[in-house]
């Protein structure tokens, strides 16, 4: 249906199919001066909250494996606290003290914003991936001569990659789709394709709309790919045979 919207020029009641069909509503979008900053911005921001968010629930997550003291379901409900406290509560909360911080309206706020909602994701992946990984495959790598960081990115980075590869993508994702925490901090500065995409949606302007949806799904599987070639390396995730 999006893909017959973006080439209807016309379509109309009964008509089951376009009657007329054409590149008008692209040529609109990329016409847009929004257009290539949208998709960059989108990019940029995505990427680095992806990572930002790893470098984050990686050491989280396995402190909360190797610790004894907290019981499991007060570790599952303070994880799972952003996603059930209302977004617009806490984007307005935050841009009240964005504010005050001189943040709002800049790279770095929208970032930062963004990873507040991708963290409980991604920790639910990785919490996962560390418990079945278990410590004996470090301490191996330690007896066998290995120091922190050699156990580290010669063992545990490559048992936790197909983990790894989950949790970024799906991270992207959701940070390329964001709408209210940039619209809000980013104070119209900084342009994404949702808050383009968005507006032809609501006001029933199916056919721009239907093109930037496109393009939206393609960008942003384009960028899920590339998280996965950096992370999978050069030929990716091999499935394992036994």
């Amino acid at each position: 249906m999006i893909g017959l919207w973006a080439v209807a020029v016309k379509w109309t009641y009964p008509a089951l199919l376009p009657t007329r069909y054409g590149w008008m509503y692209f040529h609109r979008a990329y016409a847009d001066p929004n257009f290539w900053p949208s998709i960059w911005n989108s990019t940029l921001i995505a990427m680095v909250a992806t990572f930002l968010t790893l470098a984050i629930a990686m050491p989280t997550c396995r402190f909360l494996t190797l610790q004894n003291f907290l019981p499991g379901r007060l570790i599952e409900f303070v994880i799972y606290l952003p996603m059930i406290l209302p977004a617009i509560a806490i984007v307005t909360s935050t841009e009240t003290e964005f504010l005050q911080w001189q943040i709002s309206g800049t790279y770095f706020g929208v970032v930062i914003l963004h990873v507040f909602f991708m963290v409980p994701y991604a920790m639910q992946i990785l919490l996962e991936s560390y418990r079945k990984l278990g410590t004996n495959y470090q301490l191996l790598a330690h007896n066998l001569g290995a120091n922190s960081w050699q156990a580290f990115w010669h063992v545990t980075v490559p048992l936790l990659r197909p983990g790894l590869i989950a949790a970024a993508s799906l991270s992207y994702i959701i940070s390329y789709s964001q709408y209210l925490p940039t619209f809000f901090v980013g104070d119209s500065n900084i342009i994404t394709l949702p808050l383009l995409l968005i507006p032809f949606a609501n006001n029933g302007r199916f056919g721009v709309g239907s093109v930037y949806s496109l393009i939206f799904i393609a960008t942003s599987l384009v960028g899920v790919g590339i998280i996965t070639m950096i992370i999978g390396g050069r030929h990716g995730i091999k499935r394992q045979k036994y």
